[in-house]
């Protein structure tokens, strides 16, 4: 059992309550949505860097977020600490709905950022359960019978009509989207998963506690390989992968960045940045971004051929430490840092656009 994880609420390290949470960044037709330290969700004008709306408005009903805000038509969606899932009007931040419904209770701490597919939104929760969720008016569809595991702080992910959950206890369980009922496939590891599963084809990707990356065919009872191969990594693989035409590049905690060949687990190049690896990387085009837990920016052209060693395009410092997943649109990236602001950097140029960051700290 792993009494207190960092880096998902790093702040508990020494006991006590976390003190903010690290809500990622989402960007929907020009404007940006993010959960900031003290508990509210904020839109931002991408183009114009004015706050569209904010909600909660009032500080007694705010919680911790660390879930990264969904948007799926005209609304948003976002997971709190304090055990509810809300729904909020994209055009003003008007609240819709909460689930569960006020007056009724509430489930576990929602840290995994929940998943949104065909209209019905996956919440993975620190009680254990995973809960589909109408989208339009908040009501269960379904629970999973019993807990999978002591805490769920992973994101679920879904495939076609089935649905899977890694545990720190080192399963993997798949589900059921429509009834939610335990399908026959589950695996079980020797140690822990740390990060959300990912899915590439017929294969999951996963890091675990014992320092290694793993790819496991679905339908399997052994992994059909680890990373590195040999002795394990510094540090925990924490941040999800990402699997692209045949390449998978992970970041670790130990502040290497790897690109490994999907099918066979070999190493094409590896890259080591100046300090731990927490967010995801992120793909763009054929730019590849990585962002350390000191805040630079590395930016690489994919469609380069690397030697063992990677050379970064470029690296761009933003000078604020960086733990939140970030999103990109074009040569531009959305990051809210640890200084509870929100930058936008042009990889292009290898600058923080003008007039940023913003900062999301109130005046209270």
């Amino acid at each position: 059992m792993v009494a207190c994880l960092p880096l998902v609420l790093l702040s508990c390290i020494g006991g006590g309550q976390p003190t903010g949470g690290w809500s990622g960044s989402t960007i929907h037709n020009g404007v940006i949505y993010v959960g900031t330290r003290d508990g509210r969700v904020v839109a931002i004008n991408a183009s114009s860097r004015e706050e569209e709306w904010q909600w909660p408005e009032s500080t007694g009903v705010r919680s911790l977020i660390y879930a990264t805000p969904a948007v799926n038509g005209d609304s948003v969606y976002v997971g709190t600490y304090s055990g509810e899932v809300y729904a909020l009007d994209i055009a003003d931040g008007e609240y819709l709905w909460v689930y569960p419904a006020k007056g009724e209770g509430y489930i576990g701490a929602v840290v995994g950022s929940p998943v949104i597919a065909n209209e019905i939104i996956y919440a993975s929760s620190s009680d254990g359960k995973v809960y589909a969720l109408n989208t339009s008016n908040g009501k269960r569809k379904w629970e999973t019978d019993g807990t999978l595991a002591e805490k769920l702080w992973t994101s679920p992910a879904v495939a076609r009509d089935r649905i899977y959950v890694s545990t720190f206890d080192g399963h993997i369980y798949t589900l059921s989207t429509e009834t939610g009922e335990l399908l026959d496939w589950s695996f079980q590891a020797e140690a822990g998963f740390t990060s959300s599963p990912v899915i590439g084809e017929d294969t999951i990707y996963v890091g675990s506690f014992d320092r290694y990356l793993y790819a496991i065919r679905i339908g399997s009872n052994v992994s059909m390989w680890r990373f590195p191969e040999q002795e394990p990594a510094g540090n925990w693989f924490w941040a999800p992968p990402i699997v692209n035409e045949g390449v998978v590049y992970a970041g670790c905690l130990d502040g290497m960045f790897y690109a490994i060949a999907a099918g066979t687990g070999e190493e094409l190049w590896k890259f080591g940045t100046a300090a731990p690896i927490v967010a995801p990387p992120v793909l763009t085009g054929e730019l590849l971004v990585i962002i350390d837990e000191s805040g630079n920016v590395y930016v690489f052209d994919i469609s380069n051929e690397f030697g063992d060693e990677a050379v970064p395009l470029r690296v761009i410092p933003i000078g604020a430490s960086v733990r939140s997943s970030f999103c990109a649109q074009g040569d531009l990236i959305y990051v809210r840092a640890e200084d509870d602001s929100v930058y936008v950097v042009d990889i292009g140029k290898g600058e923080i656009v003008e007039g940023w960051p913003l900062s999301l700290a109130t005046s209270e």
